[in-house]
């Protein structure tokens, strides 16, 4: 029997109810695979986490403000913003943005 499970990043998006609507892709070893459209600011101010936050641009280019300096991705960068550090995505122009967080 194969255990080996396939997963579809594709599919994932097309459950997108708008730009900041994360949809979960697949967990294992205590993380989870996320994807999700960002388009505009996400909030109203930067944010933090208790843990490092890993972003991987799929399509398109975004910018994540941070209190270390802003840094700017294009398509297939990517960044891991350290915990504990205020940041704030952005994106001009809708863009697809795998994500790797624990899972809850």
């Amino acid at each position: 029997m194969n255990k080996l499970k396939r997963f579809s990043i594709d599919s994932a998006r097309e459950l997108f109810k708008g730009p900041w609507d994360p949809k979960d892709v697949v967990a294992f070893a205590g993380l989870v695979l996320r994807v999700a459209r960002f388009e505009g600011k996400y909030g109203e101010k930067t944010h933090i986490h208790e843990y490092d936050e890993f972003f991987l641009v799929l399509e398109g280019r975004i910018k994540i403000h941070t209190d270390a300096g802003d840094v700017s991705l294009e398509t297939f960068e990517g960044v891991v913003i350290p915990a504990g550090l205020p940041h704030q995505p952005f994106a001009e122009k809708p863009a697809l943005v795998l994500m790797l967080d624990p899972k809850e």
